[in-house]
């Protein structure tokens, strides 16, 4: 695990553009603080941060095959790294080290690109082929870890881990754009594959870019397509269980302590258990509670658990107080705008895991989004399926459903409230000429169903890009990247979504049955049935508290604010009665105007605390 920065050139490298990239390397040293290094030719320099958590003393990156032409630094881990060693060194590869990254190198070697389909795992790499004079960029599947670009006049890519070292290669001041504005203000992420800032570019997850010197705007091309996968639907539960107790035992696997997020809930319970049984006595909880123990803290049903699994536990308690008071450092560490409320209790849990000697932490995330979880998700599918076959009766329909009349147009995310009230309200407060930017309906088009597959993939994958990838690998990516922690996630292993949705392409119906029932239905004998049947919570704070004291607290900073310089408030709007605005639309402009203020203005936290004191 680590982070990755670097610089494809048409021209000859020069200081500059080496001064450059050791800048952006340095502003990565939290992802990365075990070591770093750097490869540099005549066109190419990759540069990284290194978190060390397979092979600590000789995993150091940048890494070679064996006639040092091709070199890679990855941001990342390869779970099947251990099965691709054998498959290599059987075909005559020769490694130096135990690096889980030094496999990539080598199957890069026997395979080319497709190299990719045979990596089990997350990561975001760079690989330079001198033979080729060639430059590979290439993401995740699922898009657990990110990669952003930025191409300047000058015929130089440049790549990172990163917004915030990104932004040192920039020569012109980045801004916020109002695409970004008004779709972070409608879902509370801006949906990949598009990037908050102005000249920035995302490398969609399951994607590569194969790049050249004076050949950089290539578009990037698809290793993945879930449309293609298939499987023989007739065992689906002993399916699921035998790759989720795989991919537990891959994930729970480190040179290092390894310990997991532990709710209360059924996802985060299923990894711990499974996780334990391989690895027992070495595995450790941590969970989050809420001061006063509201009834969305489920410290004392984690704790339950991990005494029935042996494994350690520790609480960290969260003070409403305390979660106003930190919030501009919360707003720091968050390199990209997310407005997700659970961003406390994962900026928390990953700073305790990591105090007390954890850097490896295991998540639930994952099995509401690909194990219909959500009871709106499982009636979209079910209502889009009935808007495209039905010929009669679809308003009546709908109408029974949603209690409203309607357009007869298959879609996801028009049913909520709030997301219109967010590209309406956003709209509202932008000046005229920020506001002719964005055609009608953006917000949706940026969000709409791909009615070329079936239904419950349309569904899926849309899921997936939008809340899942944009606001919840996103999040958890940079609030345990900000305490150099990584995160693994089993219940999104790339074998498991494969295999689950290939049965699913053949005719498996699982999203009109009990609340995730395949999940539910293969851990049976795992996990206490209590646990089976208790009610999703997560680290679920106790929101309108939190809202309310951050938007009291940081709203007097929106009046001739960061916002209002970047053109995208209006002075007057911004100077008026807020108050119109509902809460959650308020916490997520309060927090755009603080990231805006931290980010891109460069203001220190100490200087906005003292700001925000000043105007009170």
């Amino acid at each position: 695990m680590c982070g990755i920065a670097g610089v494809l050139s048409l021209h000859e490298i020069g200081t500059h553009e080496s001064g450059r990239v050791r800048l952006m390397n340095q502003l990565l040293e939290h992802r990365g603080p075990d070591s770093e290094g750097i490869f540099a030719t005549n066109h190419v320099i990759l540069a990284m941060r290194r978190l060390s958590i397979i092979d600590l003393a000789g995993g150091k990156q940048p890494l070679f095959n064996e006639a040092r032409d091709i070199a890679i630094v990855c941001n990342g881990e390869i779970y099947n790294h251990r099965v691709l060693r054998a498959d290599l060194e059987a075909l005559g590869h020769h490694f130096s080290s135990h690096s889980d990254v030094e496999t990539i190198v080598h199957a890069y070697e026997e395979y080319g690109v497709d190299c990719l389909t045979k990596l089990r795992g997350m990561f975001a790499f760079a690989l330079w082929d001198s033979n080729n004079n060639k430059l590979l960029l290439a993401r995740d599947r699922m898009g657990e870890k990110p990669l952003y670009l930025h191409r300047d006049e000058m015929g130089r890519l440049w790549f990172s881990s990163e917004l915030r070292s990104l932004r040192a290669a920039m020569i012109n001041p980045p801004s916020l754009t109002a695409e970004a504005f008004n779709l972070f203000l409608t879902f509370q992420y801006v949906p990949e594959p598009l990037a908050p800032l102005a000249g920035v570019a995302v490398v969609p997850a399951g994607h590569y870019l194969e790049l050249k010197p004076g050949a950089i705007d290539i578009a990037p091309s698809p290793y993945w397509d879930l449309a293609q996968v298939h499987e023989d639907p007739s065992r689906p539960i002993a399916v699921t269980e035998e790759i989720l107790d795989e991919a537990c035992r891959l994930m729970g696997s480190a040179d290092v302590p390894v310990a997991v997020a532990l709710s209360g809930g059924i996802d985060s319970s299923l990894v711990a258990a499974l996780t334990s049984r391989h690895y027992p006595g070495q595995l450790h909880a941590f969970t989050i509670g809420y001061k006063g123990r509201p009834d969305t803290d489920e410290r004392s049903f984690a704790a339950t658990l991990a005494t029935e699994l042996g494994i350690g536990f520790t609480e960290v308690e969260l003070a409403t107080e305390d979660v106003i008071e930190s919030f501009p450092q919360l707003i720091a560490a968050m390199d990209t705008p997310i407005g997700d409320i659970a961003a406390f209790g994962y900026y928390s849990v990953c700073q305790a895991a990591r105090k007390a000697g954890y850097p490896v932490l295991l998540s639930g995330m994952g099995g509401d989004e690909f194990f219909w979880g959500y009871e709106w998700v499982r009636e979209a599918v079910t209502r889009n399926e009935v808007l495209l076959e039905s010929k009669s009766g679809k308003q009546s329909w709908w109408h029974r459903l949603f209690g409203k009349v309607t357009n007869q147009t298959p879609d996801f995310f028009g049913v909520h409230d709030e997301l219109r009230n967010g590209d309406t309200w956003s709209r509202a407060l932008m000046p005229l000429e920020a506001q002719n930017k964005l055609p009608a309906g953006f917000w949706l088009d940026q969000a709409s169903l791909d009615l070329s597959l079936p239904m419950h993939l349309a569904v899926s994958n849309l899921l997936n890009r939008t809340w899942l990838r944009s606001n919840c690998l996103s999040l958890v990516d940079r609030m345990s990247m900000a305490h150099s922690v990584e995160v693994r996630l089993p219940l999104l292993d790339t074998n498991l979504v494969d295999r689950v949705t290939g049965m699913r392409n053949d005719g498996l119906v699982d999203w009109n049955k009990p609340h995730k029932w395949l999940l539910v239905e293969s851990l049976r004998n795992a996990l206490p049935a209590d646990v089976l049947t208790r009610k999703k919570q997560g680290f679920t704070p106790p929101v309108l508290d939190w809202m309310n004291g951050i938007v009291k607290r940081y709203a007097p900073l929106i009046a001739d604010g960061a916002l209002v310089r970047q053109g995208l408030i209006d002075p007057g709007r911004a100077r008026g009665d807020l108050s119109v605005f509902g809460l959650s639309f308020l916490y997520k402009l309060v927090l755009l105007e603080c990231w805006v203020r931290l980010h891109l203005e460069g203001q220190p936290s100490e200087e906005l605390i003292a700001t925000v004191k000043a105007l009170a």
